[in-house]
């Protein structure tokens, strides 16, 4: 059975009947700490270590994505009813769990029936995880930041240095990684950079960056770090200016350690052309053309390898033709992304090929 053309099942959600007591989300603010597809497959449409805060207040929730950026945050209405947050008429999210530190939700979009294609999010309260955080820290006089606890930045510095990139003509292109240290009790903060070689155009761009951030160190925001001697944030700083088009990615950096659990490795060379392929192989599909259509869910899936409807196309094809051997190496893709169902479907299919 092919997934886009014929739904083998209909995952219905069961409403809980029991009305979440949602006293605890006024004027709260929760941290995202993960999340899954809701039959265990890994979420691949977020990085492990992607920022997401969420801000109740009165009847406005805000979303803040980028620590570096909190002024864009995005906030709009929304209603609780009974165990729901109402987005909006397409968005809504279950609550399936509402403590005084920890909340549970399930997203329900429109259309969206599939349990690996519905996404559970865990939060912990912000404050809580910051509390733990610094606990673990005690006795130290110097912490390291981690991507979810953070000081963030009260200024939009990124559109600034564009704007001065731009208004400079600076042409430029390249990626450095450092250290930001800040010290509460001084008022001052030291950006240290790797010591790779750079050209001169590059080394003025570097410096601007390296300047902006250490003259303002008012723009931060060290609530739960006061007391620490110094605070190390482990960054990267991208950036890339030609032609009068302007890019800075400016991200938290994560440690070694955090490294070895990332999981598989997003790869999204170009997600036009892998929904164009994918289109492809279903009209294959529906001309009868089986092998043109496994070429174009293969080439689909290697332009964007968060695409696993194509994987999944792509097995049931091979299986149909008694091909076990390439569906098992179909079937391996979609084990090594940690999708449930491939993951059973090569267990039941190739664990002794």
């Amino acid at each position: 059975m092919y997934r886009s053309l014929l739904i083998l099942f209909l995952f219905i959600f069961c409403n809980i009947n029991a009305q979440v007591n949602t006293q605890f989300l006024p004027n709260s603010s929760w941290t995202k700490v993960k999340s899954k597809m809701l039959n265990g497959s890994r979420d691949l449409s977020q990085g492990p270590y992607e920022y997401l805060v969420w801000k109740f207040n009165d009847k406005k929730i805000c979303e803040y994505l980028d620590p570096w950026i909190t002024e864009k945050k995005k906030c709009i209405d929304f209603d609780v009813d009974k165990s729901l947050i109402n987005r909006s008429d397409k968005l809504t999210y279950q609550i399936e769990k509402l403590t005084f530190d920890s909340l549970v939700v399930i997203q329900k979009t429109q259309g969206e029936t599939l349990p690996d294609k519905i996404k559970k999010i865990w939060f912990v309260k912000t404050s809580v995880l910051m509390k733990d955080f610094t606990n673990k820290a005690t006795g130290d006089s110097i912490v390291i930041t981690s991507p979810k606890v953070v000081p963030t930045l009260t200024k939009d510095i990124v559109s600034e240095m564009i704007e001065t990139y731009l208004q400079k003509k600076y042409i430029h292109d390249f990626i450095v990684d450092g250290e930001i240290r800040i010290f509460p009790k001084k008022e001052s903060i030291e950006v240290v950079t790797d010591p790779k070689e750079q050209n001169k155009k590059n080394q003025i761009s570097i410096d601007l960056f390296r300047t902006t951030l250490e003259k303002n160190y008012k723009m931060w925001n060290l609530t739960g770090f006061e007391n620490f001697e110094k605070i190390i944030i482990p960054y990267s700083f991208k950036s890339k200016i030609d032609n009068g088009v302007g890019k800075i990615v400016f991200y938290n950096r994560v440690s070694n350690k955090e490294k070895e659990n990332e999981g598989p490795i997003i790869n999204i060379k170009n997600r036009l052309v892998s929904i164009e392929n994918y289109k492809k192989g279903l009209e294959a599909i529906s001309n009868q053309k089986f092998d043109k259509a496994i070429e174009f869910f293969i080439k689909a899936h290697e332009y964007d390898n968060t695409n696993t409807d194509s994987l999944y196309n792509a097995q049931s094809i091979l299986l149909a033709q008694n091909n076990v051997s390439d569906a098992c190496i179909v079937l391996k893709r979609l084990k090594d992304l940690e999708q449930t169902e491939g993951t059973k479907l090569y267990k039941e299919k190739c664990s002794e090929k």
